[in-house]
């Protein structure tokens, strides 16, 4: 008879980390180089079960050195020999996106997040997660028929389009995320205090399709808060840790310190 995973491995299955936890670490992504850096991207799913024992990851789409078929086949591959799985990929494309009220740059942004779903679905990642822009009440409804765009295209390449709290008000996030037909990614750090990120998560964990960020932000959100909201909705997701040197400049350090609250509190 197979026995049943133990408790510590049922909340470790649960648990993903951001490459971007690592930024200065990673050889050869888009990001600025850091000539110490020591992990190579295809070798990070590998690097993050063997020293924490997770076997889920998120990545920054600039931490991707390439995008032809050939490498991502390779990092299919190699997340795969780790037993682990990509969670997600964050698009931050800068000054595209779906809030800008340039009709050139709102197409531009459509195509290349499309393309970033191709990408997503060739890795066998579920996610990719916009940023949103500024949500400004005076685009608001062509980044919702934006929105609709790309999830219609997500949906056929069965990947979830996911927005986090962020550009404007939590509550404006939510109208936008219900109007769109896309998934909340609740990041429980970008909240300006602990009222607003009590009223928000219930509402946006309800909302999601099973992914979540979650920060270590001293002296103003208790993960263990965090976690006693999302137990009490019912979220069964995934919280990926998005770890930064303001916790400790060492990032393995940083991740381990969000790791120990996170399996404490689950």
């Amino acid at each position: 008879m197979q026995q049943s995973p133990s408790p510590n491995q049922a909340k470790l299955d649960r648990i993903a980390v951001m490459s971007g936890s690592f930024a200065h670490d990673l050889k050869g992504t888009a990001r600025p180089g850091n000539p110490q850096a020591a992990v190579d991207v295809l070798d990070l799913a590998a690097m993050i079960a063997g020293r924490y024992g997770l076997h889920r990851l998120e990545f920054q789409h600039t931490d991707f050195p390439a995008t032809d078929a050939g490498y991502l086949q390779e990092l299919r591959r190699r997340v795969r020999a780790a037993n682990a799985h990509v969670n997600q990929i964050n698009l931050e494309f800068a000054n595209l996106n779906v809030s800008s009220p340039d009709p050139v740059i709102l197409l531009e942004t459509i195509d290349l997040t499309k393309r970033w779903i191709d990408y997503a679905a060739a890795i066998n990642c579920p996610r990719v997660m916009l940023n949103q822009g500024d949500l400004a009440p005076a685009t608001r409804q062509s980044t919702i028929e934006s929105l609709k765009t790309i999830n219609a295209y997500g949906k056929r390449k069965k990947v979830f389009v996911t927005m986090e709290n962020r550009g404007g008000p939590w509550e404006t996030v939510v109208e936008v995320i219900k109007a769109s037909g896309i998934w909340a990614n609740p990041d429980c750090g970008n909240f300006p205090d602990k009222a607003a990120q009590a009223a928000a998560l219930p509402v946006m964990y309800r909302m999601t399709s099973g992914s979540s960020h979650i920060k270590h932000v001293p002296g103003k959100f208790d993960i263990a808060d965090t976690i006693r909201i999302a137990n009490e909705t019912g979220y069964q997701g995934v919280f990926t840790i998005e770890a930064s040197s303001r916790i400790n400049p060492d990032p393995y350090v940083a991740v381990q310190t969000v790791l120990d609250l996170l399996l404490a509190s689950l």
